[in-house]
């Protein structure tokens, strides 16, 4: 992919938006995901259900405390249980109490608390019991008080709740585990003035609001990660769709943004509801923006919190949306809400279908070509991570917290993994197949055979085969397909790579290297007409033969992309330029320009030139044009990018910035710096500024300085500039980027300036600043400043990451240091850095003089050509050889250059 497609956090994977230049993979490929000393984790048992939890809760602002009292009912499951185990952190206890049935009274009861857990003893012959709980919590996780201060003067005062994976326990008492679901009921007292807003339906009248306290109810169960609580100062926006009360809540001032960012809300509830046969299963709909959030959005039970990057000033929206998170977050409500994950290792029934459903509404709303343009995005996404930091099965009980799964496997792969689905069995039945699984399990709790055994239903077809290779077990077929054509005979020739690893992972639970079983389509074109084929591939090779009148002019394989992988096509030049021209469908054209850019002959550059220069033509296509002629490198390419730098299409104007800084000269500079500078768009200003610096001119850097601070949505522009000064080597950029790191900076932009540094030095002094930001509150900048730590390599940091570990919290943060722990100390990272940056530069230089030996080719006529058969081949070679020896001595020479000045 040639630009990132999602520009949002969700509900907790890590966003591309604040590291977009930097992949999610690593120099640890093939890693293994489970950390040593890991467990499984299997169900915790149930011997109990709570079925309702009133809260009366008061808010200590100043103290960022909570004080108040919690009421539980509960039921018995398990008639020999004689213990009910509450989640309960880091409470002060005032009282313990215990009613049996509904007409007792309440009596102390006995009890044991060890600050996590809160044991309460249950009389043998209870079926029913209600216990209270009165206590105080300065809550560490779960309950969140946001003031403004000396160095962040703007930030508004607010509490907020965030209780996914198991933070609940951190503010009231529950069983904090999603199998167990239970109806709500909150009275808070908050700041006059202030507004609150929780699950259900807002009982509290105007009295009591004008003092502070508001009261909701929650009839339908859901289970304890989907519980809110928001308090602060808001304006509200009021919107319907089909009988459902919608609101959204923004801060005060940004009710045109509101307007703006959720305007197509109404369109999705109708979309969703009618493609899943199930509407909307509750009454009202709030959406709620707030500062500093630390997931994207959070799609609690009728009350969605979202981050203030969803809120789009007006240029903003000249290529951002915020469609896809709002999509996502309302998808919950179907997926995840109304029917639950019964534990995390079937998480991807919420996250993956959430994620899916985004690529639905793209699809309803903007198109076929925007909907698999989008899938292939999380394609590329999921096998940046299952290539380089680890891969496991999409159903995984291997982890140390619920949130060590919330990656790309799990939201990615699992939406690919529904993609792949609704192919399989048609529309009709997936979506029959989808409402039976949601009527039949609504307000219940499912796991993964329960999807399994619907679609099957509704489809007649056995699914078990599908789901054992893609769902539950590790990795991805790594096709190598070979296209050949003589006579009337087409030759496909298949080899599964992955089967090849085999032997030497075959230690590794999760290596993920068994050959897959899959259909292989092909669109053959014919004298303008298009045939498909398709092949069944059950072993490590494969060769078919398929008979043809005469040669195809292109050949489009997975055209639907029916397999979630890495696909490697070897396939003619001129059939890739026909396929680029004709194909019928903009995923074709766009897998033809894809494998383009390894060709680099005059004839391949015009086409791509072509391809980009067509404004009619889907913008992915034209993007993966631009991408192709930035890996060609040539002059002509060069020439093709530099004529449409200013073309229309902004999300065009951001793939042609970015392949402009594959070309390390001056032409291509200039215009990178007359876009970043100024351009309608920020994304394009960001991705300018980004390749400016990849051009390594040295007349960059006073431009990068000067857009350093520019005021954009999200702080991407300073992002960009930060990412561009990391690129352009530029020893006086340090104390620029360092400086940047510090609190007061927006978060978006520290952590590009964290991300920057050590791309800039490795000393001491960067080391020790970075180690200094371990103890930050943010935890996606906290990740950020360990990625930077084991970018520098020095086994030095063991001990500040050790000492943070003992004392953090976030099962994000804690996972991301003990795989820095476990990969410190390998082999040089850093030289590792240098030599693949020799190796570009070679290749650049390759791809020149292969240019330079294509147009002289070009030159000759071919009278010429069959006269001199011999001898000009053999110059052509010989001048061959000496580029590629000139190329090597140059680099010879760089290596002991820089050793020298090491």
């Amino acid at each position: 992919m040639s630009l990132e497609h999602r520009l949002h956090d969700r509900c907790a994977c890590g966003s591309a938006l604040s590291s977009y230049a930097h992949s999610s993979a690593s120099a640890a490929s093939g890693r293994p995901f489970t950390l040593a000393g890991v467990q499984r984790v299997y169900e915790r048992p149930r011997p109990f259900q709570v079925t309702h939890i009133a809260l009366d809760l008061r808010l200590d602002v100043p103290k960022k405390s909570v004080a108040g009292e919690a009421t539980l009912d509960v039921s018995r499951i398990d008639v020999r249980a004689k213990e009910l185990s509450l989640d309960a952190v880091g409470f002060d206890l005032e009282a313990v109490e215990l009613r049996v049935g509904d007409d007792g009274k309440f009596a102390a009861a006995a009890h044991v608390y060890d600050g996590q857990t809160l044991r309460v003893s249950i009389p043998e012959a209870a079926s029913r019991v209600t216990v209270r709980v009165r206590y105080a919590a300065t809550p560490r996780r779960g309950l969140y008080f946001l003031a403004p201060d000396e160095h962040v003067r703007d930030r508004p005062a607010q509490v907020w709740s965030q209780c996914q994976d198991e933070d609940a326990r951190h503010f009231f008492p529950c069983i904090d585990k999603p199998h167990n679901k239970q109806s709500t009921s909150l009275r808070v007292t908050v700041p006059e003035g202030w507004f609150a807003l929780s699950n259900g339906a807002r009982e509290s009248d105007e009295d009591e609001e004008q003092r502070g306290v508001y009261r909701y109810r929650m009839d339908d169960p859901h289970p304890s990660y989907l519980f809110t609580l928001v308090a602060g100062e808001f304006e509200r926006i009021d919107d319907e769709a089909d009988g459902v009360r919608l609101h959204y809540f923004v801060p005060k001032g940004k009710t045109d943004e509101g307007k703006r960012t959720f305007r197509r809300t109404p369109d999705m509830v109708r979309r969703f509801g009618k493609l899943t046969g199930v509407a909307y299963p509750w009454k009202t709909y709030s959406q709620i923006v707030v500062s500093d959030f630390i997931f994207g959005g959070m799609e609690n039970t009728t009350a969605t919190t979202m981050y203030e990057h969803i809120l789009l000033d007006e240029r903003a929206t000249i290529d951002v949306t915020a469609d896809d998170l709002i999509a996502h977050e309302l998808a919950h409500h179907w997926f995840g809400d109304l029917v639950t994950c019964r534990d995390w290792s079937h998480a991807w029934l919420n996250e993956g279908f959430a994620t899916y459903m985004e690529h639905v509404d793209r699809e309803g709303y903007l198109g076929r070509d925007e909907y698999e343009h989008g899938v292939r995005g999380d394609v590329a996404a999921y096998l940046g991570e299952a290539g380089g930091r680890y891969r496991r099965p999409i159903v995984c009980q291997d982890y140390d917290a619920p949130i060590d799964i919330f990656d790309r496997h799990l939201y990615e792969k699992g939406a690919c993994v529904l993609h792949m689905l609704r192919l399989e069995l048609g529309d009709e039945a997936f979506w029959r197949g989808i409402k039976t699984y949601l009527e039949r399990h609504a307000r219940g709790i499912v796991e993964t055979r329960d999807l399994l055994r619907a679609l099957e239903e509704a489809s007649g077809r056995s699914l078990e085969r599908f789901f054992e290779q893609w769902v539950f077990r590790a990795g991805h077929p790594e096709l190598e397909v070979k296209i050949d054509h003589d006579g009337e005979a087409l030759t496909v020739s298949v080899k599964q790579a992955q089967a090849a690893k085999e032997g030497r992972e075959k230690d590794k639970d999760d290596a993920g290297t068994h050959v897959f079983v899959l259909d292989l389509e092909l669109d053959i074109s014919i004298d303008g007409e298009v045939r498909r084929e398709v092949r069944r591939v059950e072993s490590a090779t494969a060769t078919f033969t398929i008979r043809v009148p005469k040669r195809p002019a292109f050949i489009v394989v997975d055209p639907e992309l029916r397999i979630v992988g890495d696909v490697r096509v070897e396939c003619p030049g001129d059939m890739l330029r026909a396929q680029l021209t004709g194909a019928p469908t903009a995923r074709g054209r766009l897998l033809a320009a894809s494998l383009m850019g390894k060709l680099d002959d005059p004839a391949t550059t015009r086409a791509l030139g072509a391809s980009l220069a067509k404004e009619d033509e889907f913008w992915g296509v034209r993007a993966e044009a631009a991408s192709a002629l930035g890996d060609v490198r040539s002059d002509d390419a060069l020439t093709h990018l530099l004529a449409h730098a200013r073309t229309g299409h902004a999300k065009v104007r951001r793939a042609v910035a970015a392949a402009l800084g594959k070309f390390r000269k001056a032409q291509a500079a200039d215009a990178l710096k007359s876009l970043a500078l100024r351009d309608a768009s920020y994304l394009v200003e960001a991705e300018a500024a980004r390749a400016l610096g990849a051009t390594r001119q040295s007349a960059a850097f006073d431009t990068l300085i000067e857009v350093l601070d520019r005021p954009s949505w999200a702080d991407v522009v300073r992002a960009g500039a930060l990412d561009g000064l990391a690129a352009l080597r530029d020893e006086r950029a340090q104390a620029h980027v360092l400086t940047r790191t510090r609190y007061g900076i927006p978060t978006r932009g520290r952590r590009a300036a964290i991300m920057a540094l050590p791309k800039l030095s490795t000393d001491r002094k960067v080391r020790e600043a970075l180690e200094d930001l371990l103890d930050q509150a943010d935890p996606y900048l906290k990740v950020d400043v360990v990625r930077a730590l084991l970018d520098i390599g020095d086994t030095k940091s063991r001990g500040p990451l050790s000492r943070q570990l003992e004392r953090e919290l976030d099962g994000r943060v804690r996972r991301r240091i003990r795989e820095a722990l476990r990969d410190l100390g390998g082999a040089g990272k850093r030289e590792a850095e240098r030599l693949r940056e020799d190796l570009e530069a070679l290749r650049g230089e390759h791809a020149e003089l292969k240019a330079r030996l294509g147009k002289l080719e070009a030159l000759l006529t071919p009278k010429e050509a069959a006269s001199k058969p011999n001898g000009v081949h053999q110059g052509r070679d010989a001048d061959k050889h000496e580029a590629e020896k000139d190329a090597s001595e140059k680099g010879k020479k760089r290596k002991k250059d820089e050793r020298a000045s090491r």
